[in-house]
């Protein structure tokens, strides 16, 4: 089997996706913790995405790369998304180009478009609008695949993931829930597809009423299993009912109402 490195395999979108990705690659699992219950085609790695060394030892040798690490919180300031969301990112596509690793999947986020009204909001079709600084690194990490695309020949996707939690919180996310099993297809076309240069799609399951209609990956061969109304949680929210600190009115949801922190460097 092909191996792959998976960047923030501790984390939880990971654990998600592992279990039904690990049954067509092996899986190199890198993160400042090792991951846990491993299968006997997983082999943890403890390394930091933002040493730059660390970054090629474990990229030697790999046929793709599966790019979930970054820095993220609700309020987190540009500096803070610097190391880990700018400056690794490079680290990883020169890998590639180094080693001649001939694939790159990308963790971008639904947060690039999280400052359009969901009332009126164009879906796939809208412009980028990031809601904060976490989102303009994953602009940034878009961009960054296409400049690797191009001009080094490399095939990455960014997935722009909805909300991967287990279960659906609220009525926002309902329409942009992604299961691990549909977000595990999406990765998979974004290693074996022979039409990817650099593509973006959209990480969402069947929703109703869904945001994007995700046409790009349907092209591509994408066919979502499983159903956000089938994973509402017990204490769901409708979007009527939620507070205005949520952003309901957002694409973004509670991203938008947090203010912008430019801190000077230290």
């Amino acid at each position: 089997m092909k191996t792959i490195l998976v960047t923030g395999a501790a984390g939880g979108v990971a654990k998600r996706v592992r279990p039904w990705l690990r049954e067509h690659y092996d899986l190199r699992l890198l993160d400042l913790r090792a991951a846990s219950d491993l299968a006997p085609n997983e082999t943890a790695l403890v390394g930091d995405i933002t040493d730059r060394d660390a970054v090629r030892r474990a990229s030697e040798g790999v046929d793709g790369i599966l790019h979930l690490a970054c820095a993220y919180s609700l309020d987190i300031d540009f500096e803070a998304t610097l190391d880990a969301n700018y400056r690794a990112q490079l680290y990883l596509l020169d890998a590639c180009r180094e080693y001649g690793i001939g694939r790159f999947v990308f963790a971008s986020s639904h947060h690039v478009l999280g400052q359009h009204r969901v009332d009126g909001f164009a879906g796939d079709a809208a412009s980028v609008a990031p809601d904060g600084f976490y989102a303009l690194s994953k602009v940034f990490g878009e961009a960054a695949c296409a400049l690797y695309a191009h001009r080094h020949g490399l095939k990455a996707l960014s997935i722009r993931i909805g909300n991967a939690d287990e279960q659906v919180a609220d009525g926002r996310r309902q329409h942009i829930w992604v299961s691990g099993r549909d977000l595990a297809q999406l990765i998979r076309i974004g290693f074996e597809h022979a039409d990817i240069t650099h593509d973006v799609v959209y990480g969402v399951s069947r929703c109703p009423a869904p945001f994007f209609d995700n046409s790009r990956a349907v092209e591509l061969g994408y066919a979502p299993q499983d159903s956000a109304i089938d994973h509402l949680s017990p204490a769901f929210v409708a979007r009527e009912a939620m507070p205005p600190s949520a952003g309901a009115d957002f694409v973004g949801g509670p991203y938008v109402p947090q203010p912008l922190i430019v801190r000077t460097p230290q």
